[in-house]
């Protein structure tokens, strides 16, 4: 194994691995919402972990640059979460997920582009 596949070994690890533990946090608690568009934010998170779990599994996806797990980072923050956001910001009870999932997806974002964009010079 190279320098540069396992920097991105790393890199897609901890992207895949954040994406599919707290998708699994998330849907723990969505079983338990009453309504399905409460539950349909939580859930998705889950499937968004899976999708990432199975793209890292395959093959040598997991020694490459790639963008698939910024997107589904992205992808956890923008849709998801805003849509959960504003979708349940008149229910008291099931709005505090999705403001604690703003503050974990907020800097895995931020974090994910800088570590994505600005790699390390591999000599």
């Amino acid at each position: 194994m190279t320098v540069q596949q396992a920097y991105w070994r790393g890199f897609n690890l901890m992207a895949t691995a954040f994406i599919f533990l707290t998708g699994l946090a998330f849907a723990s608690g969505g079983i338990r919402e009453d309504e399905l568009i409460d539950k349909l934010d939580d859930l998705t998170l889950l499937g968004l972990g899976i999708v990432l779990l199975v793209w890292y599994l395959i093959g040598e996806n997991r020694y490459k640059r790639s963008w698939v797990p910024v997107i589904i980072v992205v992808l956890a923050l923008v849709p998801v979460q805003l849509y959960g956001l504003l979708s349940e910001i008149d229910d008291k009870e099931a709005i505090g997920n999705d403001i604690g999932g703003m503050f974990i997806y907020v800097p895995l974002v931020i974090f994910t582009l800088y570590q994505f964009l600005r790699p390390p010079k591999f000599t």
